[in-house]
């Protein structure tokens, strides 16, 4: 049947029934059945598809509704509409989050905080106490070792420290407050007491001494060792007196000019000590005075070559026994 023919007859049917009566156009039966699949109607009679894109009142009305809410849905998500209690729920949520990390964080700074001052406490409680036990054992007043404590304070307050071997700290303090109390000691002596290689004390020593404030400290002279080395040597006053005098008879001629102040008063208690007839070995004075044997007797050479400007008779009046018959031949 023509599609004019089907026309009518739907027509027809419409005011009569509110169903929807279509007759296959080629054997006009009725025995029709709706393919989902195409969406259009077939004849189980002779297998042909009848109308094109015919649609059931209730597939439309499924169809409709689940595109109305797929449309809904993809509206909120990328909107971000969402209800005030879920919008709050998660503004809670992220405020509780902010402020767990930052209580975290806070500890760990706390922590880290107590951790440096633990480890500067520590720091300074052993290098005083490197410092006590080396003036003790040099023997110094105690004014030495406060002094030399307050300059290692100054180091750890200052920060001076950074990089730097600790005993070279500890043995550099010592040797400035000695200085400052004009009570010299030598880098050999401190060497021997820490260990530390005599390079570095020196190099800590022209790094620290302008920052601590300990630039005006005196130099170190001979004179200043004399008084020392004679009593460590058990050396009688007129023997001390005596090297003395040769070390200022020395410095006026320039005999030991460029010599070590502790070569020359090793080389001067070597040759007042024979003179005065209380003979101290070279051997014994380069162990107290921290100088070799070798630099104390090339020193003499040089003093007892000049013998007879620097022995004086204000020299030989010191003590009744000094003579130039005790001199040892170099």
């Amino acid at each position: 049947m023509p599609a004019t023919e089907l026309a009518p007859t739907l027509q027809q049917q419409q005011p009569q029934s509110h169903h929807l009566t279509v007759l296959c156009p080629d054997c006009h039966g009725s025995n029709l059945v709706h393919d989902f699949g195409s969406d259009n109607l077939l004849c189980m009679n002779c297998k042909v598809s009848v109308g094109d894109r015919l649609i059931d009142s209730r597939t439309a009305d499924w169809r409709q509704r689940r595109a109305q809410q797929t449309d809904d849905s993809d509206s909120s998500a990328n909107t971000g509409d969402v209800s005030p209690i879920a919008r709050a729920a998660s503004s809670g949520a992220v405020a509780a989050t902010k402020a767990k990390l930052l209580r975290a964080k806070k500890s760990r700074n706390t922590a880290k905080t107590r951790a440096v001052e633990q480890r500067s406490e520590e720091t300074l409680e052993r290098g005083l106490s490197q410092i006590g036990a080396m003036c003790r054992a040099m023997d110094v007043p105690r004014a030495i070792e406060a002094a030399a404590c307050e300059y290692y304070q100054q180091v750890e307050a200052g920060s001076l420290h950074r990089g730097k071997s600790q005993d070279a700290i500890t043995a550099t303090c010592v040797f400035l407050a000695c200085r400052q109390q004009a009570v010299p000691r030598t880098f050999k002596e401190l060497c021997a007491l820490t260990r530390v290689p005599r390079k570095d004390i020196g190099r800590m020593f022209k790094h620290l001494k302008d920052k601590l404030g300990a630039a005006d400290t005196a130099v170190m002279s001979s004179d200043d060792l004399m008084t020392r080395y004679c009593a460590n040597l058990s050396l009688l006053e007129t023997a001390q007196e005596c090297a003395i005098l040769l070390n200022r008879m020395a410095r006026e001629r320039d005999t030991l000019a460029g010599k070590s102040p502790v070569s020359v008063a090793g080389a001067c208690i070597y040759m007042a000590s024979h003179l005065v007839a209380q003979p101290r070995d070279a051997r014994v004075i380069s162990h107290v005075a921290g100088v070799s044997e070798v630099t104390i007797k090339n020193s003499y050479k040089l003093l007892y070559a000049d013998r007879a400007l620097l022995l004086s008779p204000q020299v030989l009046a010191v003590d009744p026994a000094a003579s130039t018959a005790n001199l040892p031949i170099p």
